[in-house]
């Protein structure tokens, strides 16, 4: 089944960076603070897990320009 292990690659290989793992947390963090907020009606607390956003896109940037090899751990050399 050649498109469940193209599947299983992808969604592993962001996962062998800590960085990625680091933005996933925050993501989850900002879903259940503004579910909170919302469900308690705590705007407050629902609109302060937007302040989070920042920080979740350079987790993700930097994760994407990263040059370290994934599989070695080693640096890639420029060419």
């Amino acid at each position: 089944m050649p498109p469940l292990d193209s599947m299983a690659r992808r969604v592993a290989e962001p996962l062998r960076q800590p960085t990625y793992l680091a933005a996933a947390a925050a993501v989850l963090i900002a879903v259940a603070s503004v579910a909170y907020g919302l469900t308690n009606d705590d705007l407050l607390t629902a609109l302060g897990a937007f302040l989070i956003a920042p920080s979740i896109v350079l987790l993700y940037r930097i994760a994407n320009r990263s040059d370290v090899d994934v599989e070695t751990g080693r640096r890639k050399q420029a060419n």
